[in-house]
């Protein structure tokens, strides 16, 4: 399992757009994708999974990828996040 923690920058939260960016991106992967917070643990290849986790800014996510191809999808998700959410 590759894992890593990201905060978010965005003003606005983890809201739709940021939401649908993600969920395309771990789409393009087979590995199993969970966004974890405090509020719950979301399916990273569902929109309205990571929208119920209420994530606004400044708070911490955990991003977890189990699979073939675990790594890569990590790596991607990463800066993708670093640069959008």
């Amino acid at each position: 399992m590759e894992s890593f923690a990201h905060v978010i920058r965005d003003a606005e939260g983890l809201h739709a757009r940021s939401c649908v960016v993600v969920s395309r991106e771990a789409a393009k992967w087979k590995s199993n994708i969970t966004v974890r917070n405090e509020s719950g643990i979301a399916d990273a290849k569902s929109i309205s999974s990571l929208l119920m986790l209420h994530a606004k800014r400044g708070e911490g996510l955990c991003v977890s990828c189990e699979g073939a191809d675990e790594r890569q999808a990590a790596s991607a998700l990463e800066v993708l996040m670093r640069m959008s959410v």
